[in-house]
């Protein structure tokens, strides 16, 4: 059996419906385009309601499979604005933060002298340096912002964790917009950075979350939390890519 074939085989057997339905060939035509993970998770959505609520009334059983279709694949595309916003704050506020501690008074240029690296960076360094010469460009010429710019954020972990001791001031227990965020250690940061990693792997390659990994609500509860930390209003970033926060539920608003 083709691989079309078999999506549109799956799709008839959760559907009850054949190749005499008329729109059949609609279907067939979608499921060679779409992301399947999300096809089949709207499929099983979509299945469930005529099983349990037979007399609804759907004028277009093609339409209103893509309309499950596409409410996940926005729910997708706000928790990939919400990653990006997320690995910008902590790589751009552990770039000052970091930059201010090793570099000469006054000055950005502790990538520029040898001597000012910490040898527990080096290694994240190094990497970057690689992917910095393949596009042509000199370390030496860069700011502390360019030069984090080529850490991946399993590197931004590793950055946190090693550099722990300047940055845990930041996630002290303090007090934001009314509320009273609890103090980030650094094994509890450990492990939120690193559920984060995954998810946002997993974000990244078009993928919805793996069912091993912390639930959708738990994954922006940590993120909200570090970026509270850090003083980042998520809710005036979230009001423009899920305004009502639907999808987005922040507890500090």
């Amino acid at each position: 059996m083709t691989l079309h074939d078999k999506v549109l085989a799956e799709l008839c057997t959760a559907l009850n419906i054949d190749n005499t339905h008329t729109e059949y060939f609609k279907f067939g035509k979608a499921g060679d385009l779409v992301n399947q993970a999300y096809f089949k998770i709207a499929i099983k959505e979509f299945a469930h309601i005529k099983t349990t609520n037979p007399e609804k009334s759907i004028v277009s059983d093609f339409d209103f499979l893509m309309g499950l279709y596409n409410k996940h694949i926005k729910e997708h595309q706000v928790m990939f604005l919400l990653f990006n916003i997320f690995e910008t704050a902590i790589r751009s506020k552990a770039a000052v933060v970091l930059s201010q501690k090793y570099s000469s008074p006054d000055q950005d240029d502790w990538f520029h002298t040898p001597s000012l690296v910490p040898p527990k960076i080096q290694h994240t360094l190094d990497k970057s340096t690689e992917i910095i010469k393949l596009d042509g460009e000199d370390i030496r010429n860069l700011d502390t912002f360019q030069v984090f710019d080529y850490i991946l954020l399993g590197g931004l972990k590793t950055l946190y964790i090693s550099f722990w001791a300047d940055l845990a001031d930041l996630f002290e227990e303090k007090e934001f917009k009314g509320y009273k965020l609890k103090k980030i250690g650094k094994k509890s940061m450990t492990t939120m950075l690193e559920s984060i990693r995954k998810s946002r792997n997993d974000n990244a390659h078009h993928k919805p979350f793996h069912s091993s990994r912390k639930r959708r609500h738990e994954i922006v509860d940590d993120m909200e939390l570090i970026l509270a930390h850090l003083g980042f209003n998520l809710e005036d970033a979230i009001n423009n890519i899920d305004s009502q926060h639907r999808i987005i539920k922040l507890k500090c608003v």
